[in-house]
């Protein structure tokens, strides 16, 4: 395996676990006031729309 291998499928495990960390513990948890519609919006990430 050469290294340019080795590290690219090191970085892709590192942003599938930074994705399942961000769903995991912040997307619908974090509210936040949206001030122009005068309403709490949860937070949703792009990939759950």
């Amino acid at each position: 395996m050469n290294i340019s291998l080795k590290w690219s499928l090191i970085f892709l495990a590192l942003v599938i676990l930074v994705l399942i960390t961000v769903d995991q513990f912040s997307c619908s948890k974090w509210v936040y006031h949206d001030y122009a519609a005068g309403i709490d919006r949860r937070m949703s990430c792009f990939w759950k729309k």
